[in-house]
């Protein structure tokens, strides 16, 4: 058993006014050496650490390390995450956390909410030992639910949104500063980071339905890399082009409104079994380069050579009371092309791949 999260926390209000919150891991933040040989790097152990002020209901001001305001699955929180593991679109495409400031604030009893931040970087999701990410980063995102006043029963809980965020990337003449693709459980690289500079744009849009017992979501998330004069004599290249896509699916066979996170409608030894759900996700992940032509693995090529994954994850949630939570995926994998896939040979012919994971959750 591995303890994967182990983190303590505070949070709070003062004066009724200032709520603030600090997070920070326990657990030991060892790498193996596939992770060494890989960049990756140790991870910030302060996960949160701000104030937000609420003097302005409708403009709230919010400060210090936290999410940026980018992508709908990155921003669920993991108690309320429906999946073990976030989607490949969340762990690589989206910023994550950084230290900065924000405004936000709701409008038509949460029919329209906002957020809109500058950060002094581009998130954790962008940096590794090997990568030096993004710097001065600003973000917006706009959600609502423009569906409600049709019928309150139907589109009440339909919530769609969109964000954008703009970065401005550094030369490393030594060291490529691109994204990177891995897979989702055993974080084998199948896309290696490209030679960028000038700006990064990132765009997504997304959907949130609850409905009942079931939910569905959906997300989309395109960003776009400038390759300013980084081609082999110097010469501006096609921005280098990362996507993701998913959609899933959730149902409480045991017949509670959906919410996050799940309350049962009668715990386990205490008059009931808990809640139980059945969840469903199938997600890409892809790389290439704006425009058409011969594509290469070269960091440095003019057409990037398309390269990218599949992943379909199912499982079943038992939230047993407010306190704990057991979560079962099995997890499918496809790595699109075929020498890039780290378990082909003559015990796995084939590119697609399956691995399956559970994770306990303690909520004190």
């Amino acid at each position: 058993m591995q303890l994967h999260r182990n983190r303590v926390g505070i949070s709070g209000y003062l004066f009724k006014k200032v709520e603030y919150e600090v997070e920070r891991e326990l657990t030991e933040n060892e790498l193996s050496e596939k992770d060494i040989a890989a960049g990756v790097a140790p991870k910030n152990q302060w996960r949160d650490v701000n104030v937000n002020l609420t003097f302005i209901k409708n403009a709230q001001l919010q400060v210090g390390r936290f999410k940026i305001p980018f992508g709908l699955d990155t921003l669920t929180g993991i108690a309320h995450n429906d999946f073990v593991y976030r989607t490949l679109g969340a762990n690589y495409l989206t910023p994550s956390r950084d230290t900065g400031a924000m405004v936000h604030g709701r409008f038509f009893k949460h029919g329209l909410n906002y957020w809109v931040g500058a950060f002094q970087h581009d998130g954790d999701n962008a940096r590794s030992k090997k990568i030096q990410g993004g710097d001065e980063t600003v973000a917006a995102r706009l959600t609502g639910t423009p569906l409600r006043p049709l019928s309150e029963r139907a589109f009440g809980g339909l919530e769609i949104g969109s964000a954008f965020a703009n970065s401005r990337l550094t030369d490393d003449s030594f060291r490529p500063n691109g994204l990177r693709g891995r897979t989702l459980l055993t974080q084998d690289t199948f896309f290696e980071p490209v030679y960028v500079k000038g700006r990064r744009y990132r765009w997504e849009a997304e959907a949130d339905w609850t409905f009942g017992p079931g939910s569905a979501r959906a997300e989309y998330t395109v960003v776009l890399d400038n390759r300013r004069g980084q081609g082999l004599h110097g010469e501006d290249l096609t921005d280098a082009r990362s996507r993701s896509w998913y959609v899933s699916g959730t149902w409480l066979l045991s017949g509670e409104t959906k919410k996050r996170p799940v309350k049962p409608a009668g715990d386990f030894l205490m008059g009931g079994w808990g809640a139980v759900e059945v969840v469903a996700r199938i997600e890409r992940l892809w790389f290439d380069s704006v425009g058409s032509g011969q594509g290469y693995r070269s960091p440095r090529a003019e057409f990037l050579l398309p390269e990218g994954e599949k992943a379909f994850t199912a499982g079943v949630n038992w939230t047993l009371n407010r306190f704990i939570k057991l979560q079962v995926n099995g997890i499918r994998e496809s790595v699109e092309q075929r020498d890039r896939n780290p378990v082909l040979g003559e015990r796995f012919p084939k590119a697609a791949f399956w691995n399956g994971v559970a994770r306990l959750q303690l909520v004190l």
